[in-house]
């Protein structure tokens, strides 16, 4: 009878913590605050609302710049680097179906559907061209595939540390199989961060996390913001098990642009000594830094008119806060006026 009782009280008490748990989620969950008004206009395609932010002096004699973000990444995250190209030339960066302001679709994440989406965005703002393609990560094959789709629109390309169709097979079979282990279980743990997320789990664990600095807690709070208004999991699903066919995609338009004004930028890819042991199937970050090096020197090379150039001590993403990378997307402009 005194082991019942135990099981008993044990059951009701793991009962209670169960439900206020999830009843201090939900209060967490509905505590995180409305999504801020979009800094530019939304825009109809594909039968949903795109939001893409121009900024800078309009001039007819210059081209504009769009940024392409790199996969699943909000434009806002771009907003120091189109500052910088905004003082010289018109600059436009928008978020693709599913992420931050603009809702998610239907239509598979692949890159050429994403080069489909912002020529119908491009066509509805009525920005007709000449245009500067500036590709960040995956953006670098939207912005191969669009200038091989609409090449009449198409002033000069920037990659900046461009994805490339080859970057699974050029480092080996050990490296390719390790990366489609990685998304198979990406896609697992999505499922789970949208599980958490709606639970207010991770609300909670930001909430006692003090490691943050106040600009990425204000981050955060963004991301947590889009994430109850605008879930972006399905649209993240659809990117990770669509990767391969992107590249095949890329492979396609992956040929001579003439004298086109090309520019790859590459990140130096090793920021401290901390990260040179680590490796991802048998590559090492330094092996892995080098062989982006050759895949961007390799997009330069698709025209006579292309270059390659090294941002230094910047990694993936904290190149788009370096002046120099602005300064080195704003370096096409004469080139372009010269043709």
């Amino acid at each position: 009878m005194r082991i019942k009782r135990f099981f008993k009280y044990f059951g009701i008490s793991i009962a209670i913590l169960v439900g206020g748990f999830l009843v201090a989620g939900q209060i967490a969950y509905h505590s995180i605050a409305d999504v801020d008004s979009p800094p530019g206009k939304m825009y109809s395609v594909n039968g949903g609302e795109i939001h893409m932010h121009c900024t800078g002096p309009e001039n007819d004699e210059k081209p504009t710049i769009i940024i392409i973000s790199g996969a699943g990444t909000p434009s806002f995250l771009y907003s120091y680097l189109q500052e910088k190209l905004s003082e010289t030339v018109r600059t436009c960066s928008y978020d693709t179906a599913g992420i931050a302001w603009s809702k998610a679709n239907d239509i598979p994440y692949t890159a050429k559907n994403m080069s489909s989406e912002l020529h119908q965005l491009l066509k509805t703002a009525q920005i007709d061209g000449p245009i500067i393609l500036a590709g960040h990560s995956m953006g670098g094959i939207v912005s191969l595939i669009y200038s091989a789709e609409y090449e009449e629109q198409v002033a000069g390309i920037v990659f900046i540390d461009s994805s490339h169709y080859n970057q699974v097979d050029y480092f080996g079979k050990e490296f390719r199989d390790t990366l489609e282990k990685q998304d198979e279980e990406e896609l697992t743990s999505l499922w789970w961060m949208e599980f958490s997320s709606k639970l207010g789990i991770t609300k909670m664990m930001n909430n006692f996390d003090t490691s943050m600095s106040e600009i990425e807690r204000e981050e955060y709070k963004m991301m947590e913001s889009f994430d109850k208004w605008n879930p972006p999991y399905s649209t993240m699903r659809s990117m990770i098990s669509n990767f391969n066919l992107s590249f095949e995609q890329g492979k396609d338009v992956h040929y001579d642009r003439g004298n086109l004004p090309i520019i790859a930028i590459s990140a130096s890819g090793i920021v401290s000594d901390d990260h040179l042991s680590s490796e991802i199937g048998g590559v090492s970050e330094e092996e892995l830094s080098k062989g982006f090096i050759e895949l961007h020197k390799d997009l330069a090379e698709l025209s006579t008119n292309g270059r390659h150039v090294i941002v230094e001590e910047t990694d993936h993403f904290s190149m788009v806060f370096n002046d120099e990378t602005a300064e080195h997307i704003l370096s096409l402009i004469p080139l372009i006026e010269e043709k």
